[in-house]
């Protein structure tokens, strides 16, 4: 009854806030429609080979559609460039082949480049929603050459961490580009039979111009994709059967690390130990939607590295995203209903698993998680005298959600991790809601019961509400956000507990009338933020006057001005500072991404809490000198001074050199540099891989920390100078998708 009560004023200020600007909107434009466009799959008599070359008699029996209206910048206007798709399907496959013209060829962007890596050529974009509910949908992204980008697209997110086996091949034309794509229907999970229908979306982005065409008209008048998706028909006689898929892996790994040794001048020594790792996953579709998988002993080694954070003067726990393939698979059943809401789950508390078990699918309305998993690292993180010392951690995760209406579902969340006479169990329900066409509300309720080793017992609740308004000219976002002290939730994510938080975003879009060739929209827009301890003293708030400008040729800017008052080790303290965000994708050979703060932050040091001035940088440039070779450069700073004395409290820069050289779509080489100013750490990550799919690889590399002048187990400045290696490895990973 508490949290009811602390969230319904917030939710009846949001409801009516958001009703007001719909009424404003709606006397001015008409009510928005649902897509009504469908498209019928043409059916071929032999399977047209996947080489970015069309013949005409290969794919002779495909539906022909033109990708008709541009929806960004333009308003459901004509394109600047014609582009024909060519939809098709036997029983194995579904086939699809993009002829983009192009009044330009030589202004085509398109790289040789890895898996997902993308993001800066120019697209086409195929999204299908398997299930027809406007829940999610598969997303296949592909460049001129035909390199892959896929991932499971919500309205709230795009996972890609989602890979999927298919067939693509693109190549440059003297008139555009050309790009084939074979999907195995094994590769996806979807309901089946009679009269079935898919959601479909087709998309063109042309980012030179940013500009996006679409087969299926998109209103601004109506917020969200997916419930804007034409159908996608003819789809009864396709293969609905059961597919295996064994992932053997083998990891091997000579690892060196230092360790405390009295002996030694240093007072510790490099010890050196290898690693012979095999492990099996075994991936089942008990039905087209409905999938078992399994592992033992799983590969859970990560090649690419965390993407550097600032980590200094940080009040709150950073958040890192999970890379490892068992717990990708049906992420996005996982995932909380209400947008931007309280993570329920963060897969990467199971750090070190021996096994695991997941059972992911869709029946009806009804979408259904089960994981289990079992994980070695608490057991070995105590010493060898605790009765613990070895046991393992499980880990029980239970989902289940229904949709309801359109664009709408509920569902319950069930967490359990239990380590020796330790427990710690969520129970939380969670919903989404559409309201009319532009308008969505959010709600999620948790309990949390947590037994200590001690056999304590603590009880903990939170809550999150949130309400969004998207329309042509309105945006609104709030949400009111209840976590008690007693919160606890080993297998999820929460930055801090003991807080209640609203927050509230509002901002006004506005649009030339007509085409303009230099500027898309201006958005004005001002967002607040107050959170108070549970006693109901302050933590901090917060207003931001801010203005978003995207202007044509890709380049976008982002600037607001912030008023801040935090309390922090029983002070109460204001401070102000100013904050510009510029990305700028014009140009084909080089895009740079740049944060730039500057103005006052306080010193969260409960001995010296003061205001200060500072300075924080983030900053990117990524040079494409070639088709092949990608050099990205990012510099991270963060600075804070007495703003009387201008003595320094602290000072962290981080640099890095992330280059790649893709040989071939499958065969790559990348080094990483990166060096960290605030305990002089310098790290280097080499690999050479070689990925003809998703689950098949070989990797081979070598990875090195080191500190320069600092004794990292001493927590202090070395005696004497020179490098200390804090760890070092090489090693190799193959692995091999059989499907079946």
């Amino acid at each position: 009854m508490k949290i009811c009560v602390i969230t319904f004023p917030i939710l009846i200020l949001s409801l009516c806030t958001g009703l007001f600007v719909a009424m404003t909107q709606a006397q001015n434009l008409s009510p928005a429609t649902p897509n009504n466009s469908e498209m019928r799959l043409g059916k071929l008599t032999s399977k047209p080979v996947i080489d970015g070359v069309m013949q005409e008699s290969e794919w002779a029996g495909a539906t022909k559609v033109e990708l008709s209206y541009q929806v960004e910048p333009g308003d459901n206007t004509k394109p600047s460039e014609r582009t024909e798709v060519f939809l098709a399907c036997d029983r194995e496959h579904l086939y699809a082949a993009f002829h983009a013209f192009d009044s330009d060829p030589s202004a085509i962007r398109a790289r040789v480049s890895k898996r997902d890596d993308v993001n800066a050529d120019d697209l086409v974009v195929l999204l299908l929603d398997t299930y027809n509910d406007r829940q999610r949908a598969y997303r296949f992204t592909l460049n001129p050459l035909g390199i892959q980008q896929d991932g499971i697209f919500t309205e709230q997110n795009v996972d890609e961490t989602w890979d999927c086996i298919f067939e693509s091949k693109g190549s440059i034309t003297s008139d555009g580009y050309i790009v084939e794509v074979a999907i195995p229907f094994k590769s996806l999970r979807f309901q089946a039979g009679k009269d079935a229908k898919w959601g479909l979306h087709l998309r063109r982005v042309l980012p030179r111009r940013a500009e996006h065409m679409s087969w299926a008209p998109v209103s601004r008048d109506m917020s969200g994709s997916l419930v804007q998706m034409g159908t996608l028909a003819g789809l009864d006689d396709i293969y609905v059967g059961r597919t295996l898929d064994l992932i053997p892996t083998i990891t091997g790994s000579i690892n060196s690390e230092r360790e405390f040794d009295s002996t030694k001048p240093a007072g510790a020594r490099l010890n050196t130990f290898s690693k012979f790792e095999p492990g099996v996953t075994a991936i089942y579709s008990i039905a087209p939607n409905l999938t078992l998988s399994a592992t033992v002993n799983p590969d859970f080694s990560q090649v690419e590295a965390d993407a550097p954070q600032i980590n200094v003067n940080q009040r709150f726990a950073l958040f890192y995203p999970e890379r490892r393939p068992f717990f990708l698979e049906g992420t996005e059943v996982f995932r909380t209903l209400s947008p931007s809401g309280i993570s329920f789950l963060n897969t990467r508390q199971i750090i070190d698993p021996d096994w695991g078990v997941k059972l992911t699918g869709k029946i009806g309305r009804n979408t259904i998680g089960l994981l289990s998993a079992s994980d070695r690292a608490p057991g070995l993180s105590v010493s060898s005298t605790d009765e613990r010392y070895e046991d393992k951690a499980l880990f029980t995760v239970v989902r289940y959600s229904r949709d309801i209406l359109k664009d709408s579902a509920l569902g319950f969340f069930l967490t359990d991790r239990r380590f020796g006479n330790e427990s710690n169990t969520l129970l939380a329900a969670d919903g989404r809601l559409r309201i009319l066409s532009t308008n969505t509300l959010g709600v999620q309720v948790v309990r949390t019961r947590t037994n200590d080793r001690g056999g304590n017992e603590r009880d903990g609740w939170a809550s999150n509400i949130r309400f969004n308004h998207i329309g042509r000219k309105w945006r609104l976002y709030a949400h009111d956000r209840y976590v008690s002290e007693g919160y606890r939730a080993d297998a999820g994510f929460i930055n801090r507990v003991g807080f209640h938080e609203k927050f509230l975003d509002i901002g006004y879009e506005w649009r030339p009338k007509r085409e303009n060739k230099w500027l898309v929209y201006v958005w004005p827009y001002v967002l607040g933020t107050h959170s108070s301890k549970t006693d109901g003293r302050l933590e901090f708030k917060y207003v931001d006057p801010a203005v978003e400008v995207k202007f044509a040729r890709n380049i976008q800017l982002n600037y607001y001005y912030s008023f801040d008052r935090d309390q922090f080790a029983g002070r109460i303290l204001s401070y102000q500072f100013q904050n510009y965000r510029l990305s700028v994708g014009a140009f084909k050979k080089i895009s740079y991404s740049g944060n730039f703060r500057v103005g006052e932050s306080i010193n969260f040091n409960s001995a010296i809490t003061v205001v200060g001035k500072s300075l924080n940088l983030d900053q990117t440039i990524t040079l494409r000198p070639s088709d092949g070779l990608s050099i990205e450069l990012l510099y991270l700073k963060s600075n804070l001074r007495d703003k009387r004395t201008v003595a320094r409290f602290f000072n962290q820069d981080i640099l890095r050199n992330r280059t790649t050289y893709q040989f071939t779509k499958y065969n790559a080489f990348r080094g990483i540099f990166d060096y960290d100013t605030s305990q002089r750490r310098a790290g280097i990550s080499l690999i050479y891989a070689y990925t003809p799919s998703p689950n098949t690889s070989f990797f081979l590399g070598y990875n090195d920390s080191l500190y320069n002048g600092y004794e990292p187990l001493m927590d202090r400045r070395a005696l004497q100078g020179g490098w200390f290696r804090e760890r070092r490895t090489f090693f190799t990973k193959l692995s091999y998708n059989f499907r079946l």
